[in-house]
C-alpha cells in the first residue's frame, strides 16, 4: 500500500516553506485559526484527489506576492519510490503535474494515491441541495476511474454548450444535433454515477448502524431527471426547453436522497443524525477505494473533531484505526487520547 513518507511546500498560501519528513500513519497539525492548518490539509488533497474541497484557482493557491508554488510529497510502498509534485503558476494561472521529476498530465497522477477529505461543510452533503450528494459521488468516481472523470468533464461540456444554444435561440436542427451529443454522454453519466452510488449504500447503512448502535435504519435513493423506461434523448422535449431557456433533464439534475427509518433525512434527520450520516459516507467512500483499487486511501480531516460528539468521535477513530494514513487538523489537541498521541506525527503550528 502505497503511503506518504514526506511532503513540502514552497509559497503555497501562506507558506513560505513547510516540510515534513518520516510521516507515519497519523499525523496531527495542532494550531489556532489562520495557522495554516487546513491550508497543509489542501495540499495533499491537491496532490491525491487532484481538486480542492476550497475549489480554488492556481493564482489564489499561490502566496500572495509570489509567481510560483510548489507541492512535493515522496509515496512507497515499501518497494517503490513514487515523488509526486505540483507546480503552481499564479499569472497566468496554471498548474502542472509531475512524477519523478518529469512533466506528466493529470491523468497520469490520478487514482495513484486517492483520498477522502471530511470538512465541516460537508454537513451540507444531508442538509444541502442534490448538487452536494452528486458532487460527493463524482469526485470520488474520478478517482477511481479514468471513464469517469471524462465522462464528468465532457458532461458539463456539452451541458454548457447545449444551454447556450437554448440561450440564443438557436434553430431547431442544431439543438437536435445539439442534444444527441448530450444525450448520450448524459446516460452513461448517469449509469456510472448510480452504479457507484448504489456500492456506497449498503457501506453507509453498515456504518450508520455502527455509530447509532442500529436504533435506526439508513437508506439512499437515487433518481434520475427523467422518465424511468425512457431515454434520455427520447424524454427531452426540445420546445418545452427552448422556452425555458436551458435543459430540464440530465444527470445534473437527478435526484439523491437520504433516509432515515424512512424519512427523508434533509428535512427530519437531527444535527447528531446529519453528521452520523456524513461521516458513515466518508468510511464508507474508503472502503470503497480499497475495494476497487486494492489501495488504501488518504483520509484528511480538516477540524471535524469539533463537530462530532463523543459517540461519533469514537467511531471516527475506530475508523482510523484500520490502517489508513489519516491527516487531522485541530485547535484543541485534548480531542485525542494519549494513546493517540503516542503514535501521532504532532505538527504545532503557529500564526
Amino acid at each position: 500500500m502505497l503511503r506518504i513518507t514526506d511532503i513540502t511546500l514552497r509559497n503555497f498560501r501562506s507558506y513560505d516553506e513547510l516540510m515534513l519528513r518520516d510521516l507515519g500513519e497519523l499525523t496531527i497539525f495542532v494550531g489556532p485559526n489562520a495557522s495554516g492548518k487546513t491550508n497543509a490539509v489542501e495540499a495533499i488533497q491537491l496532490l491525491t484527489a487532484l481538486v480542492s474541497f476550497r475549489n480554488a484557482t492556481a493564482g489564489e493557491l499561490v502566496k500572495r506576492g509570489q509567481q510560483h508554488a510548489r507541492i512535493e510529497a515522496s509515496l512507497t510502498d515499501g518497494n517503490r519510490l513514487l515523488d509526486v509534485g505540483l507546480q503552481l503558476e499564479a499569472d497566468p494561472p496554471g498548474r502542472h503535474f509531475l512524477m519523478n521529476g518529469k512533466r506528466r498530465a493529470a491523468k497520469d497522477i490520478r487514482g495513484t494515491l486517492p483520498s477522502v477529505t471530511f470538512t465541516p461543510d460537508d454537513l451540507n452533503l444531508v442538509k444541502g441541495s442534490d448538487r452536494h450528494r452528486r458532487r460527493e459521488v463524482d469526485v470520488l468516481g474520478a478517482q477511481l476511474n479514468a471513464n469517469y472523470f471524462q465522462l464528468v468533464r465532457d458532461y458539463d461540456k456539452v451541458l454548457r454548450q447545449k444551454n447556450r444554444l437554448l440561450k440564443d435561440l438557436a434553430p431547431m436542427p442544431l439543438l437536435e444535433a445539439a442534444n444527441e451529443v448530450f444525450a448520450k454522454v448524459g446516460e452513461q453519466l448517469a449509469g456510472y454515477r448510480q452504479a457507484l452510488f448504489n456500492r456506497l449504500v449498503p457501506h453507509i447503512a453498515g456504518h450508520y448502524a455502527d455509530i447509532s448502535g442500529s436504533r435506526e435504519a439508513f437508506t439512499a435513493e437515487y433518481v434520475r431527471s427523467w422518465a424511468e423506461g425512457k431515454t434520455l434523448s427520447e424524454a427531452v422535449d426540445l420546445h418545452s426547453e427552448a422556452s425555458r431557456c436551458r435543459a430540464l433533464a440530465g444527470p445534473h439534475l437527478d435526484k439523491v436522497t437520504f433516509y432515515i427509518d424512512g424519512l427523508d433525512a434533509q428535512s427530519f434527520a437531527s444535527q447528531g443524525q446529519q453528521r452520523s450520516i456524513v461521516l458513515a459516507c466518508k468510511l464508507a467512500e474508503a472502503e470503497v477505494v480499497e475495494e476497487m483499487l486494492g489501495q488504501l486511501p488518504v483520509l484528511l480531516l480538516d477540524d471535524v473533531m469539533s463537530e462530532l460528539d463523543g459517540t461519533r468521535r469514537a467511531a471516527l477513530v475506530r475508523g482510523l484505526l484500520e490502517g489508513k494514513q489519516t491527516f487531522i487538523t485541530t485547535a484543541n489537541i485534548d480531542y485525542f487520547d494519549e494513546a493517540m498521541l503516542e503514535r501521532a506525527h504532532v505538527v504545532n503550528l503557529r500564526r
